[in-house]
């Protein structure tokens, strides 16, 4: 058996309220994880006290769907399994040393490129188009372990994939042709 890990580290230019979003969205991920922890109230109650406790620039950017009895579903839409709405990353804001505004520094051992690539697309409009790598990597040398892959981000679409998937692309249109 052995352990798979998803790594990634990268540098995203933000403004300083884009900055302010994106630690308050680590923070609601964290809290959402913890099943609302901190908050001395059941479940639904405590979701819905969290909501409205976010800022104003959260609620326009996840707001409230109508049609959904969490507050955060549209918050939740960022990943792929909802019940797992964590980014298993962290996220450190610094000023931006090669010009105006700011850079935040994410990165993680466990990462989800996916649901990290649809927040930037979500919070960091100034950075777009972006992009960023990511390597998976295992702690024992067996087949199919190693690769990585990437995601470029635009404000309509996020492209991209991994390098298992594009070999595997490029495999299937060499035997198409020949």
């Amino acid at each position: 058996m052995a352990n798979t890990y998803l790594e990634t580290a990268f540098n995203v230019p933000v403004t300083p309220d884009e900055a302010a979003l994106l630690e308050e969205c680590f923070a609601t991920a964290a809290e959402i994880s913890a099943g609302f922890a901190s908050i001395p109230q059941e479940a639904p109650e405590a979701a819905k006290t969290c909501y409205a406790s976010c800022s104003s620039l959260f609620k326009a950017t996840f707001p409230l769907q109508t049609d959904q009895d969490d507050p955060f579903a549209e918050f939740l839409r960022l990943w792929s399994h909802p019940d797992l709405a964590c980014f298993d990353a962290d996220l450190r804001i610094n000023d931006n040393p090669e010009g105006e505004g700011m850079v935040a520094f994410i990165h993680g051992h466990e990462a989800d490129a996916s649901a990290l690539a649809s927040l930037i697309q979500k919070v960091c409009k100034s950075a777009l188009p972006f992009g960023f790598e990511w390597a998976l990597v295992t702690d024992r040398v067996r087949p199919g372990g190693f690769g990585g892959g990437y995601f470029v981000i635009t404000e309509t679409e996020i492209l991209g994939g991994s390098t298992h998937w594009l070999m595997q692309a490029t495999l299937q249109a060499l035997q198409a042709r020949a």
